[in-house]
């Protein structure tokens, strides 16, 4: 992937990615994980004029009623500086006795929306993607008062195509009619859903799979998706590809059976639910979370990606 190539892609993730200006690029290895002090599940990083932000479903401890999600900020993605938590604490039925995390970001029109997950009084069938709008990547974000999905559900990937076209992924969640399986709705406005949800990959039913993450390259639409269990080292990341970014995608194979891209390897147990940003040099790089061995925390990782044989790579 050339750097023109990535940079419009961004999109996919958060528009108008830009590398540092002035100063030296800083030089990273392959993967290696991210010291925060304390773990970080559903990890979501991007670049933003100069400098790398990172949040996550972690969030401080925090009194009732108090603000929600983490955010970090890098210009060498090896020393972080904390920037607090960032969104409004929402007012809603539920919302003092609610859970929240995946939040992901998208910058639109001089805007920045926070697409996030949360439930009311921790019931899994009142379980919805939300939205919060902040004119400043930093924050504050401020919840819109609306649920983005009409059924029960999780991890929002939203995507602004560099042809003008708004996409959201998204997995249901108990209470959906599709129950564990990867969903897309067209974005008439970043906060505007056009209620036309539809399964992903219509001729299979799977267990669960969540997590997805969009990133075009070379015209085609890369779709990363997460599968297994959470809680173990059976979580892992597969790999579909599109002509289009609302779909219809098709499963990348090895030996007839779905490719997978990232697995338990050397110490990262269970790693998956990633996102996709301009790492070092205008390399694209994948953020994921994986279990430490002692099983103590889903911790964030980092690795540059190759693209090779119609595939990407994940350079452990």
């Amino acid at each position: 992937m050339d750097r023109r190539t990535f940079v419009l892609s961004a999109a996919a993730g958060i528009a108008s990615v830009g590398l540092a200006r002035g100063g030296v690029e800083p030089r990273v290895g392959k993967s290696f994980r991210l010291e925060l002090g304390h773990q970080l599940p559903d990890p979501f990083c991007i670049r933003w004029q100069g400098a790398w932000y990172l949040t996550g479903t972690h969030s401080t401890r925090r009194p009732p009623g108090g603000p929600v999600y983490d955010m970090y900020r890098s210009t060498d993605l090896r020393s972080w500086t904390p920037l607090g938590p960032v969104l409004r604490f929402p007012d809603y039925e539920g919302s003092d006795r609610a859970n929240f995390w995946a939040p992901e970001l998208l910058a639109h029109d001089g805007k920045f929306y926070l697409y996030y997950t949360a439930d009311s009084n921790r019931d899994p069938y009142r379980r919805y993607v939300r939205l919060a709008v902040a004119g400043r990547i930093e924050g504050p974000y401020r919840d819109r008062g609306i649920r983005m999905t009409a059924q029960p559900s999780i991890d929002a990937n939203p995507n602004w195509t560099v042809g003008g076209e708004g996409w959201m992924f998204f997995t249901g969640n108990e209470g959906n009619e599709h129950v564990g399986q990867v969903l897309v709705d067209r974005l008439i406005s970043p906060g505007q859903p056009a209620g036309e949800a539809r399964r992903v990959f219509p001729d299979e039913t799977v267990p669960w799979e969540e997590g997805a993450y969009l990133l075009p390259h070379d015209g085609r639409f890369y779709l990363f998706t997460s599968m297994g269990n959470w809680r173990d080292g059976s979580y892992h990341v597969l790999l579909s590809v599109a002509s289009r970014p609302g779909g219809p995608f098709v499963r990348l194979t090895a030996g007839g059976s779905p490719l997978v891209i990232l697995r338990s390897h050397a110490g990262m147990l269970g790693p998956g639910h990633n996102s996709v940003f301009e790492g070092p040099g205008g390399v694209p790089y994948i953020c994921f979370h994986a279990w430490d061995q002692q099983h103590t925390g889903r911790y964030p990782y980092v690795a540059p990606l190759r693209f090779e044989g119609g595939r990407f790579h994940v350079e452990l």
